[in-house]
């Protein structure tokens, strides 16, 4: 074989052995749909603290329990009601109480339109995380009593941190 051809060959399986990387690594940051949730157009809550608010996103424990970063995001506060105002969010663990993992109160400015806000709670394995399939449903509502929040849309996410 010529220099030239042994060149060509040696380039070319390097090529093929990074695009069946490549490839693998795409699929490999998939994210399962039970995982997701994305609800767009206007949401209303009408709560007191703190019961379900019927957003349910499950992840899938090894064995041994890892924590799971749960994100949630609030697409456009529109506006918050009611005779009392202030909203909190969090996380129900496999049906358990409402629980608080991190920030919880939903930043509103009254008569203004506020962007997007994010959250991020880690759910520790002493948290109720167990082998198998965790769901984890929002919950929150008023903080002072009842009172409705619109959003114009919503996004949780959960992954594994391993």
């Amino acid at each position: 074989m010529s220099r030239i051809s042994q060149f060509v060959r040696s380039q070319s399986i390097c090529l093929a052995i990074v695009c069946l990387v490549i490839g693998c690594a795409a699929s490999a940051f998939a994210v399962p749909p039970e995982e997701t949730l994305h609800v767009s157009g206007q949401i209303t809550f009408n709560a007191q603290c703190c019961v379900s608010l019927d957003r349910t996103i499950a992840a899938t424990e090894p064995e041994k329990p890892v924590p799971v970063v749960v994100t949630f995001e609030v697409g456009r506060i529109i506006s918050e009601g009611g005779v009392h105002r202030g909203f909190l969010s969090g996380l129900m663990v496999n049906g358990g109480p409402c629980t608080f993992y991190g920030p919880a109160y939903v930043p509103t400015i009254l008569e203004t339109v506020v962007d997007n806000r994010t959250f991020q709670w880690v759910v520790l394995p002493s948290d109720g995380l167990r082998p198998g399939t965790n769901t984890f449903t929002l919950c929150g509502g008023g903080a002072f009593g009842s009172t409705s929040l619109t959003v114009a849309s919503i996004t949780m996410s959960a992954r594994l941190s391993n």
